[in-house]
């Protein structure tokens, strides 16, 4: 990975700096290597949670990453496991600031919020003037398909990286596995899983496969500028989805497709709002337009394995 072009010192559990330490002896006396300090925004999220082991578990020191949040709770049990911790919400740009100075790198994975585009421009303003080392940022799959408005947000990040003169990878990732056990209620007692994706793919992926796989680019060498499109290993259809809910759930569930229309009238039968059922049913049109289906074989290749089966990734979650 790049080298910063200063040393810089890393925040204390509390998100004070620490007392400067900026070099660690080597086996010659003579020589140091300057320590290395991560800053994860986002850390408290699911996607978020799995970065944070899968960089330990890569040989990362604990203690050199920063996971930033807003969850106290979570960051309380971080701070626990080891990970220095701070609280930080994206908007408050003087936060942002000074915590991406304290670092050398910033991993950014893609927020949730309305006016998230801007919270990212937010961080890559501090990366920038903070001559960050190398930033990392989550997107989407098919980002640069103005086809698919779902992803309008992370193109607009995508581009703004491009612009900034900051060293970066984007990884653009798939839908999450894990996005199908909100699907499973029905099925549980119906044996029915409702849809309007008609008759589309989705190769979908783990969000621990999605996070080994930015642990892999974030340390290792060689991603300099490089955008990932990560999928999973198999186009799953919707009956393969409802047969992966059978083996989970122990009985039978079988793909029943529906109109947009329908849909939305069934959701909101069901109690649910109507903008909440019309953000639904534009999710099912946005996965049967192709969406999520397979783009390569990046995430593969990054593991250096087979991803993860869609049964199988359903039983851990």
């Amino acid at each position: 990975m790049a080298t910063p072009s200063r040393p810089r010192r890393s925040t204390g559990r509390s998100g004070a700096p620490l007392p400067s330490s900026t070099s660690t002896a080597t086996s010659s006396p003579s020589t140091t290597v300057p320590k290395r300090s991560i800053l994860v925004f986002g850390a408290t999220g699911a996607l978020g949670g799995h970065l944070l082991e899968a960089l330990a578990d890569r040989g990362l020191p604990r203690g050199s990453v920063t996971a930033a949040g807003r969850n106290k709770e979570r960051l309380t049990a971080l701070d626990a496991a080891g990970f220095q911790t701070a609280v930080v919400d994206m908007s408050d740009a003087a936060r942002v600031a000074e915590l991406v100075t304290l670092h050398d790198e910033v991993v950014l994975i893609s927020g949730g919020d309305p006016d998230r585009a801007s919270q990212h421009q937010t961080v890559i303003d501090a990366a920038r003037a903070a001559n960050t080392a190398h930033v990392y940022y989550t997107s989407g799959v098919r980002a640069d398909d103005d086809q698919f408005p779902i992803n309008a947000d992370h193109f607009v990040t995508e581009r703004a990286l491009a612009t900034s003169g900051v060293t970066h990878t984007i990884l653009r990732n798939t839908w999450y596995v894990e996005n199908f056990l909100q699907s499973l209620g029905g099925p549980r007692h119906t044996g029915v899983l409702t849809a309007a994706a008609g008759g589309a793919v989705v190769a979908a992926a783990t969000r621990k496969d999605l996070a080994e796989a930015l642990a892999v680019v974030a340390t290792t060498e060689g991603h300099e500028g490089r955008t990932y499109s990560l999928s999973g290993d198999v186009d799953y259809s919707y009956d393969d989805i409802a047969e992966a809910m059978s083996e989970v759930l122990g009985r039978e569930v079988v793909y029943r497709p529906v109109s947009p229309g329908t849909m939305r009238d069934l959701l909101q039968s069901n109690g649910l709002a109507a903008d909440a059922a019309a953000f639904i049913v534009g999710l099912d049109e946005t996965i049967a337009a192709g969406a999520f289906a397979r783009v390569g074989d990046d995430l593969r290749r990054l593991l250096g394995r087979p991803t993860t089966g869609l049964t199988e990734g359903l039983r851990s979650a």
